[in-house]
């Protein structure tokens, strides 16, 4: 049983169904980040945990009680909203005690509670400032300190960062990690950034059209998505489609168009056999290349080249007629047309049976 239970939840909208019959048990203290583009659901998820939308069907629990008909207020659940929502004609302090005093708490007890959350997001000092006056980091720190004041069951985050520059969205990933370990919460943050979702979370929830793709630490939907939309939304963007003409222990050979084929080491040949139809993938970091032809390399030339600052994007097109695109940090490249050799490592590429 998990702290937080989602149990066949379904929502529906008309004819559409923007959530349908999720299932998923979050561990107490555990973080979890729901991963998707937009209009897979995951908002909708966190506005029926919280209370704010009604399902169709199943239910949310925390703690073994069904919050279904609990209204929000009472759910002791904690929420960033992606705007900060923030009251500007409130100081920072109003901001953060505003709930508080909804509870009739002590005045005393109050002052207590804003000053520690003020002084873990590291906003001592601003107390009476207007959110007019403070930077956008400072903002989404106000905005993070009163969902915390309640020190609530659950926290939910819906893109807690995508209004921030890079810098602070680094920053503040640290920030928010190092006070969910501290508090210990339970919480949920819902992002549509695959690198946002494996630096935060315990577990990342990969979803698409309402329906949960692929759960799992990590290191595991990143290295070892299940099949090629989570492999492209978790930054895998070369694909090849084809179909094994022969195999022969880790060496297969794939038709990839009639009278091109490629060779390939797969460590995982065993689960294939000749006459399969698949798609081959593998991150463009993973993809070496060279100069000079090498043992193993196919040729190709190069097409395209993008400068990124701390690498270059190459695009290549293969002597199967494939592109394939690469990515060199430190390589004096040939020039736009000219060729270059390039290998897939066996323990980096992925071959999905279509």
């Amino acid at each position: 049983m998990g702290y937080l239970t989602i149990d066949s939840l379904t929502k529906k909208y008309g004819d559409l169904t923007a959530v349908k019959s999720i299932n998923l048990k979050i561990k107490q203290g555990e973080m979890v980040a729901l991963l998707g583009g937009s209009g897979c659901g995951k908002t909708t998820i966190l506005r029926m945990i919280a209370g704010f939308i009604e399902p169709n069907a199943g239910t949310v629990s925390i703690n073994g009680k069904v919050m279904n008909n609990i209204p929000a207020y009472k759910r002791n659940v904690g929420i960033f909203f992606q705007n900060y929502a923030l009251f500007p004609h409130m100081t920072v302090i109003e901001n953060v005690e505003f709930s508080l005093k909804l509870k009739k708490m002590k005045k005393a007890e109050i002052k207590e509670k804003v000053e520690y959350i003020l002084g873990l997001v590291k906003l001592e000092g601003k107390g009476d400032s207007y959110p007019r006056q403070l930077s956008g980091g400072q903002q989404q720190r106000v905005a993070l300190a009163r969902a915390l004041v309640m020190e609530p069951d659950v926290l939910l985050l819906d893109e807690p960062l995508s209004n921030l520059d890079s810098k602070l969205r680094q920053e503040m990933q640290v920030e928010i990690k190092r006070i969910q370990k501290k508090l210990k919460l339970t919480t949920i943050i819902v992002t549509h950034d695959q690198e946002e979702a494996v630096s935060l979370a315990n577990r990342v929830v990969i979803m698409n059209e309402g329906e949960i793709e692929q759960i799992g630490e990590p290191g595991e939907v990143f290295n070892h998505p299940a099949h090629p939309f989570v492999a492209e939304f978790m930054g895998f963007s070369n694909f090849m489609e084809g179909k094994i003409v022969r195999k022969e222990g880790k060496e297969i050979q794939i038709e990839v168009a009639e009278g091109k084929v490629m060779n390939q080491s797969y460590d995982r040949a065993d689960e294939l056999a000749v006459g399969d139809a698949v798609v081959l993938t593998i991150r463009p970091e993973a993809v070496l290349i060279s100069k000079t032809e090498e043992d193993g390399y196919a040729q190709g030339k190069i097409v395209n080249m993008t400068y990124k600052g701390h690498n270059t994007m190459v695009d290549i097109l293969s002597s199967f007629n494939e592109k394939v695109q690469a990515i060199n940090v430190d390589m004096v490249l040939p020039k736009e047309g000219e060729s270059i050799y390039f290998a897939f490592p066996s323990d980096k590429v992925i071959i999905y049976k279509k």
